[in-house]
This record gives C-alpha cells, sequence and structure tokens, in this order.
C-alpha cells in the first residue's frame, strides 16, 4: 500500500514538473535590418540617418516572459561601428498578443558608413526562463537614403479620411529595389500604435470605418519604403526591407454628429431665446 501511494506521489510530482520541461523556447516572427531616415519632427526623437534592427517573438508563457528577458543582436560584418552584442531593447509603443516587439533604432550613422553595416545580423532571443532562441535576418546590402515623404494631406477630417502624401524621388537610385508605401496611426496622448496598413504601392490609404474615434487626436505616419524582392528574405520572417523614409502629420477628427446636432439645437435655442426677449 505504502508502495502504492509513493509511486503515485512520484508521478504526480512528475506531472507537475512535467510542463515546466517541456515548455518550448520564444518563437521569433519577424526580424528586421533596415537603415531609417527620419524628420526633426519625429514624434520619438529619433532624428536623421540610423541602423534599424528589429525583432518580433511570442512565447508560450506570455509577454512577460519575453518582457523580463533579453535581446541582443550581433552583425556580421567585422567593421561594425558599435559595440557588440547590440542589446535591443523592448519596444513598449507596438504592443504584441502573447509576445513583444524589441526595437534598437537609435544607432546614428552616416552615408559614408554604409559599407560597415552591410551584411546580416543575428538576433539572440532570452525569455524569463532563460530558453533562447536565434534567428539571422537578410542580407542588409542595397542602401541608399530615401527622401522623406512631403505634402502630407487628408481629404476631410472625418473618421474615414483619404490619406496621401508625396515621393520626392519615387524611383530607388539602387538597382534591384522596389518602392513601397506604408501608413501607421498612432494613438496622439500614450504615443501608441494603435494601426499600421498593408504595404501598399502608392502613398494613399484610405482610413477604414471603426478604426478612429470622433473628436480624437492621431498622428499619421507616411512611410517609404525600399525592398529587396532577390533576398533569399521576405516577409513575414526575415523582412527584406532595406531602407525607409518617415514623416508624420497631425489629425484631428470632427466630433460625432449626434454631440454637433445637440450643439446646433442648443445654439438655436439660444437665438429663438434671444429673439423672443428682443421683442419683448
Amino acid at each position: 500500500m505504502r508502495r502504492t501511494i509513493a509511486v503515485s506521489a512520484a508521478l504526480a510530482s512528475l506531472l507537475l514538473i512535467l510542463p515546466i520541461l517541456t515548455h518550448a523556447a520564444p518563437v521569433v516572427t519577424q526580424d528586421l535590418a533596415y537603415v531609417d531616415n527620419r524628420s526633426l519632427s519625429d514624434i520619438f526623437g529619433h532624428t536623421g540617418l540610423n541602423l534599424n534592427i528589429d525583432v518580433k517573438a511570442t512565447d508560450a508563457l506570455g509577454s512577460d516572459a519575453l518582457k523580463f528577458g533579453s535581446v541582443t543582436a550581433t552583425a556580421s560584418n567585422g567593421s561594425f561601428p558599435f559595440s557588440e552584442p547590440v542589446n535591443v531593447p523592448l519596444n513598449a509603443v507596438y504592443p504584441l498578443a502573447n509576445g513583444a516587439h524589441f526595437t534598437r533604432n537609435n544607432l546614428s550613422i552616416t552615408a559614408g558608413q554604409f559599407p560597415d553595416i552591410t551584411g546580416t545580423y543575428t538576433f539572440e532571443v532570452t525569455n524569463s526562463s532563460l530558453e533562447k532562441v536565434f534567428s539571422t535576418s537578410h542580407t542588409l546590402d542595397k542602401l541608399e537614403v530615401i527622401p522623406l515623404p512631403t505634402n502630407l494631406d487628408f481629404s476631410d477630417q472625418s473618421t474615414t479620411p483619404l490619406f496621401t502624401f508625396i515621393d520626392p524621388d519615387p524611383t530607388p537610385n539602387v538597382a534591384g529595389l522596389n518602392r513601397k508605401y506604408q501608413v501607421e496611426i498612432f494613438d496622439f496622448d500614450t504615443k501608441m500604435n494603435i494601426f499600421s496598413s498593408i504595404i501598399l504601392t502608392s502613398p494613399s490609404f484610405s482610413v477604414p470605418a471603426g478604426l478612429l474615434a470622433f473628436g480624437t487626436d492621431y498622428y499619421f505616419r507616411a512611410v517609404s519604403w525600399d525592398f529587396d524582392p532577390a533576398d533569399f528574405g521576405g516577409a513575414p520572417l526575415h523582412s527584406n526591407g532595406e531602407n525607409r523614409a518617415i514623416e508624420y502629420a497631425t489629425f484631428h477628427t470632427v466630433p460625432e454628429p449626434s454631440t454637433m446636432l445637440l450643439l446646433g439645437s442648443g445654439l438655436a435655442g439660444l437665438v429663438g431665446y434671444g429673439r423672443r426677449r428682443f421683442k419683448k
């Protein structure tokens, strides 16, 4: 009897420990390495030309397992001008379900340093249980400075405006690249990303219904991208984005129609009351 109880207890303990022993390592869902050109009006303060290295990952234990872990990156280029491994901090602006987004976007460079940052970048993602996963980016080797988007404009102040901008030089100056576009929207107060469009073929985007709220402020980000379709990578795992340029515009939607109706009714009532008093 005692032996049966002891065996049962051992099995129960093993069943409790088994989920810990079999917990999978983090899973990288996307890695990126590209040259980023940002304007002086950048809402996050990262201006000028920078090397941007970026990784997204999920974890079976949820976002906290990654947020309390660490991410580093190592370049294949022996002339890399920064200390390695490069620490890649959490990017809380882009929340990710059951995962986390990590970005290092303040590695300031000049166009003259392009030869020193070409190559691949190997990311090491470690969760809070010290489980690791490695992922190597596409080859960053077709570098140029994309001009900043200009003439950011909205068709109206509704919650479904057409947002357009101009690419001053829409033809890439490096052979083998395709110029594409993207639109991102951020909450004005928190600067949290609330929407990222698919990759667009032209600098124009119609905001879908249900995304924006009435009487609310937002930041719109106009993005120009260079992609290398010949690279082995490609979305979604190893993004083949080579170069990017971004500019921002602030946007305020009109008040809710019912609010305007109430306001109009109130003003009409005040006008009518004033006329009656004037007649008396």
